[in-house]
């Protein structure tokens, strides 16, 4: 085919005629963004976002929509491209409505992910909650106790009773990790050889260090105190912030490698100028030390102490020249800290002076409750405007300025004014004055601020000299609390590291959507909950010691409640939201086309579906990719103009439609709009692991995109390049992932003692009973009195193991789920002899007794076969009624063979016959049956069609249908050929699999058996009342479970590694995505099992299992994962046998619980529901 030459940006490339620019593009991997495209639909370009520029043209084009031209010079990144790209998405997010973060976490000053982990908590993922918090703080223990937490300031649950307890909830995380046995390190990048010196190791400092040592550089920190923690340790008491507390998260620190050298001042013991010289890059965090004075005469006296350096001095135990009367000067945390520790050291008066009234104190409000229950004297709308000396020139009195409240100032709190001729005096022993801080820089050559704290770019926070940077507290006149400072250190910590790498970077705060729209009525309907509280001292128990006042914190049990009355704010679909990138990549500025929004009112109550119209930003892929890709057209654009909204047919609810729950419309919305409603306890939205693995359902073989964190199942979405699915999937797919951790799932073995009730036991006790039980059975009856049955869930290497264990112990081995394969016996293989992709590209598909749900994707390539030309021929049966509006034909026929019979009788008739062996008996047994016009016409079209395909359900049809449907083919002569031939569906992930590890028999092996072991399999329809002995392995205490004397608990595919053959014997990977709250996986209880019978299988892994396999199973020798083992396979020594009368349709209940639970999770289509 010819080719077109072409340039983008600068590089040459080549692409197809008919080819659009962004597909070439994307060929060529050359960005360009697009909210609106998906290559499985039509070109709609509603976005604009893929303009690019084409040389000699003066407009700009859609690259979605415009097709290539020899020549054709591109360029997707010019001024006038970006611009254009920049408006566009400002005009979207004009009208996009929605929090992309909570408040509480843009409140946060270092930006800590505070819904992210306190739904974890919520969840009980502690250690997730940690590792979430220290991605942004790497303190949480002693900032969970000390912080101010401006995020419950801004938490919406205040609007219904009290702000979520986040700070309470982060110390509890942090303490969790502290308790442990193991105390979570970050992952290290390799080493880059640069260094970094760190000068004082406060806060800022400490995360610094942790920040710089992520990104693999050499880290120390000099410090001139005896220990590191700067004013954490000597700012803070010890009864907020027990010091063994904060040493061990500064021991972590330590222990990733980062060096603290202790007393050692810059400028006395080593010069700046060494310590430049010797590192690539200088962090200067020396923080605030000097205490500021109220200059007001008298100041000088002795007995004024300033607010720090009296904290110090208690924390280094030096002497204090302390007396009985106690005033301190201000009305923050470290005044609050003063006068309760003047307090606990035995004041007998302690007063606070404070030029404001209490509610514009600027100290934690919890710290002005508690210094009152102290005892503490507040003497506020006062000023200190002289101190008294006595003989001695030591502090007497203090004589006060009393203030009234005037205009706000700068900070919008009410201006205090004196109030003229009105003075208070006290008697005081000792003043102390807590009203600010102040930077010492004097050692450091470098530009200071007009109040001497070093200066630096606010932007790459580079200091005047190259490669010495600064933050926190000792930088741009900002004094501020320690999450600032901490804040500070992650962005310092990022420009270095462009810095050491060199790069220049300018930190620049992300956009976010929020809303402004938010009012208490929003939430008349929540359930009024108090938060949690933790036990603390009371007043009495706590005056005279420096004992943590909250002394264990949160319990598990507290932190969890408290934490599930989040109302989960921000949006669950952040960390995938691509208008959010793009925005961000574009820097817009929504706020010059802002204007009035439009809301939206809507209700839908789908159990796995979440609808947000006021997100939408009408790219119609939802549309689109419900009509075109799943052929359901259950969404669609309702109205015109600026009133468009994306709704359901009708304006219904998606209950009420044709909505079979497939979740492409969550897949392909690029914006949130429409979310999965997620079963985990609290919903969050988390930057989740993605493990590409496969669905454990029906016998496609699907391919997800798994998402994790932690040991949290979050979604799953079709892989675009899945093997089979190529980014389509059923509703148990989408919404089944989980079905294997939910509710009610049993985590500990079981067992019943004579004829009583189960009791939890130990594995032990439960494997030796099982095992006793059995060969208690074989002595009594024989060797062919016991089998073992395996679900075809399990996995190859899980059925491996299990079929070794049987093969052990000399039991038959079987699955509840399997069927003859009728096609054995026929053909000479049990496979199904054409594979899925071949039904897209044939002539003719005849499909008979088919049920939808069992197979959806297998239907959806039937119908885009019809899409493509194929004639698709329907046979209905009242138990099989499934919906194929795009066929030939549909002909409703009784549950009997009979109409097949029919076409068989006609195809004969048309001259067909056939040299296999039992062809006369065939063609006798359909004889008689009369020919009518509509099974002529079936079959007509099957045999003048050049390729034709008959796709039937194994475990659906009977099988005297399955013995039918293949002699059709062998004397039709379509068969053995690439889209000429029959795909058989079977019912599991894994049913063909477990036939090629060689358990074929089904539930007829059950014969005789008197003691059975079943793994994984619910046979509810089964009558085992003739065992002696049952015992069960599976995840739920299913109803044949319930018969069992002995249950061990199993586990599903998302916690184990192997691989599942799906019904083509194309083999599919299985990745592990958690770890399930069991001891033994599946594969581990047959091996355990066989312990007990003193045989030690070796296996330390599934990979063992794997490479057993490939030892001895040629199969598996020879098979690559993903492809299909063998393709199309030719008839071997071919035989045709008489068909009896008997039903077409004889469906076998699938034995999988799993399977069964999410069948009756998924709400059924409107038109099924009638």
């Amino acid at each position: 085919m010819k080719e077109y030459r072409l340039n983008i940006d600068g590089k040459e490339v080549k692409g197809l005629p008919g080819q659009t620019i962004l597909e070439v593009a994307r060929e060529n991997d050359i960005f360009i963004p697009t909210l609106c495209y998906d290559e499985r639909t039509e070109i709609y370009g509603a976005c604009g976002l893929c303009v690019v520029e084409l040389e000699g043209n003066p407009k700009l084009w859609k690259a979605c929509a415009t097709e290539i031209t020899d020549g054709m010079v591109i360029m997707t990144d010019t001024e006038r491209v970006i611009e254009s790209r920049r408006t566009n998405l400002e005009l979207l997010i004009s009208n996009h409505t929605g929090d992309c973060k909570a408040p509480c976490m843009k409140a946060c000053p270092a930006g800590t992910d505070c819904q992210g982990y306190v739904g974890l908590v919520a969840n009980g993922e502690f250690e997730k909650a940690n590792e979430l918090i220290k991605d942004r703080i790497p303190l949480p223990a002693s900032i969970g106790r000390v912080c101010p937490h401006p995020c419950e300031d801004a938490c919406r649950r205040g609007l219904v009773d009290e702000p979520i307890s986040i700070a309470a909830i982060k110390r509890f995380a942090g303490d969790y990790d502290l308790a442990s046995e193991e105390n979570f390190i970050p992952e290290m990048a390799e080493l880059t050889g640069k260094s970094v010196a760190i000068i004082g190791g406060g806060p800022m400092g400490l995360s610094a260090a942790y920040f710089l040592r992520q990104k693999g550089h050499d880290v120390t920190i000099f410090d001139a105190m005896p220990k590191l923690g700067g004013m954490m340790r000597y700012g803070i008491p010890e009864y907020r912030l027990p010091k063994e507390v904060l040493d061990a998260e500064i021991d972590i620190i330590e222990s990733m490698g980062v060096e603290i050298i202790p007393n050692t001042k810059i400028g006395e013991d080593i010069s700046f100028d060494t310590v430049r010289a010797d590192y690539d890059a200088v962090l200067v965090g020396i923080g605030a030390w000097v205490s500021t004075g109220v200059h007001c005469k008298g100041e000088d006296a002795d007995g004024v102490i300033g607010g720090i350096d009296f904290l110090r001095r208690i924390v280094r135990n030096e002497h204090i020249d302390f007396g009985r009367k106690i005033a301190i000067v201000g009305g923050g945390n470290t005044a609050m800290d003063a006068c309760r520790s003047a307090v606990r050291l035995g004041a007998e008066k302690v007063y606070n002076i404070y030029r404001r009234t209490k509610n514009e104190m600027p100290a934690d409000g919890i710290e002005i409750e508690e210094a009152e229950e102290e005892g503490v004297i507040f003497k506020n709308l006062t000023n200190p405007i002289e101190i008294k000396k006595d003989g001695k020139g030591h502090v007497k009195q203090v004589i006060l300025q009393v203030m009234e409240l005037g205009e706000p100032d700068a900070s919008g709190r009410r201006k205090p004014v004196p109030v003229e001729g009105k003075t208070e005096t006290l008697d005081v022993d000792n003043v102390i004055l807590a009203i600010g801080q102040a930077v010492d820089a004097s050692a450091f050559d470098l530009d200071k601020t007009k109040k001497g704290a070093v200066a630096y770019d606010p932007k790459t926070y580079m200091t005047s000299v190259p490669g010495v940077f600064a933050g926190g507290d000792c930088g741009n006149d900002k004094i501020s609390i320690a999450v600032e400072a901490i804040a500070d250190a992650r962005k310092v910590s990022e420009c270095i590291d462009a810095y050491l790498d060199g790069e220049d970077m300018e930190y620049v705060a992300p956009f976010f959507v929020e809303r402004t729209d938010v009012t208490e009525e929003m939430f008349e309907d929540r359930e009024r909950l108090c938060r949690e509280k933790a036990d603390q001292l009371t007043a009495a128990e706590r005056r005279d010691n420096f004992t943590e006042v909250v002394y264990n914190g949160l319990t598990p049990e507290q932190a969890v409640k408290d934490a599930s009355r989040c109302l989960e704010c921000g949006c669950h679909d952040y960390f995938e939201c691509k208008l959010i990138d793009f925005a961000n990549q574009y820097n817009v500025e929504p706020d010059r086309l802002a204007g009035e929004k439009s809301v939206i009112e809507f209700t839908d109550d789908h159990p796995f579906i979440v609808r947000d119209p006021n997100k939408c930003i009408l790219c119609g892929l939802c549309v689109r990719a419900c009509d075109e890709v799943m052929g359901i057209g259950a969404l669609g654009l309702v109205h015109r103009g600026f009133d468009t909204v994306v709704k359901p047919a009708l304006e219904q609810p998606l209950l009420t439609t044709a909505c079979d729950s497939c979740g492409q419309c969550v897949a392909v919305c690029p914006v949130g709009a429409i979310q999965e409603r997620q079963t985990v306890q609290k919903e969050v939205p988390l930057d989740t692991d993605i493990t590409v693995t496969t669905c454990a359902n029906c016998a496609v073989g699907c391919t997800f995109d798994l998402e994790s964190y932690g040991d949290m199942l979050i979604k799953a979405n079709p892989d675009k390049d899945g093997y089979v699915n190529k980014g389509i999937c059923c509703a148990k797919g989408k919404w089944g992932f989980d079905a294997s951790i939910l509710e009610g799932k049993i985590a500990d073995p079981m067992i019943k003692r004579a004829e009583g009730d189960f009791e939890e036991t130990d594995y032990h006790e439960a494997m030796i009973m099982a095992a006793k039980c059995f060969e208690a059975v074989k002595v009594r009856h024989g060797a062919d009195s016991i089998a073992v049955a395996v679900s075809d869930r399990y996995t190859n290497e899980e059925a491996y193991a299990v079929k070794k264990f049987a093969n052990l112990i000399g039991a038959r081995v079987f699955s509840f789920n399997n069927r003859h394969n009728a096609l054995l016996e026929i053909f000479g293989f049990d496979a199904s002899p054409n594979t899925i992709d071949e039904l897209v590209s044939t002539d003719v598909i005849l499909v008979p007794a088919f049920i939808k749900n069992r197979s959806a994707v297998i239907w959806n390539k039937i119908r885009k076969a019809a899409d493509a030309g194929a004639k698709v021929i329907v046979l209905n049966t009242e138990e099989t009624h499934s919906d194929f509006a795009f066929a030939e034909r549909v002909i409703n026929i009784e549950n009997s063979t009979r109409f097949l019979k029919g076409v068989a009788r006609a195809v004969i008739e048309a001259g067909k016959t056939s040299e296999a062996e039992g062809f006369d008996d065939f063609k006798k047994s359909v004889s008689k049956v009369k020919v009518t016009p509509e099974m002529k016409e079936v079959a007509d079209i099957y045999l003048n069609a050049k390729k034709a395909m008959i796709v039937y359900q194994q475990n659906v049809l009977s099988e005297e249908a399955a013995r039918l449907l293949g002699g059709i083919a062998l004397i039709s002569g379509h068969i053995g050929s690439p889209r000429d031939g029959i795909l058989m569906v079977k019912s599991k992930n894994n049913s063909q699999g477990i036939v090629d590890l060689g358990i074929s028999a089904g539930r007829e092996a059950l014969k005789g058996v008197k003691g059975l072991m079943i793994f994984g399999e619910d046979p509810a329809d089964v009558d085992l009342s003739d065992l002696e002995f049952l015992m069960v392995s599976d995840i739920y205490m299913t109803e044949t479970a319930k018969k069992a004397r002995v249950f061990i608990p199993g586990t599903g595919s998302a916690s184990t590694n192997g691989t599942y053959t799906n019904t083509e014997r194309r083999l599919l990977p299985v990745e592990k995505a958690i770890n399930e709250e069991v001891e033994l996986s599946n594969w581990e209880i047959a091996s355990e099992l066989a312990a007990v019978f003193e045989e030690d299988f070796g296996f330390e892994e599934e990979a063992d299992i794997s490479e057993e396999m490939e030892d001895r199973l040629p199969f598996y020798k020879y098979a690559e994962t993903g492809e299909i083992f063998g393709g199309v396979i030719q008839p071997f020594e071919p035989k045709l046998f008489a068909i009896k009368d008997t039903m077409l349709v004889d469906e076998i209940k699938c034995t999988d619980a799993l399977m069964n639970i999410n069948a009756e999770r998924i709400p059924a289509p409107f038109s099924k529901a009638e």
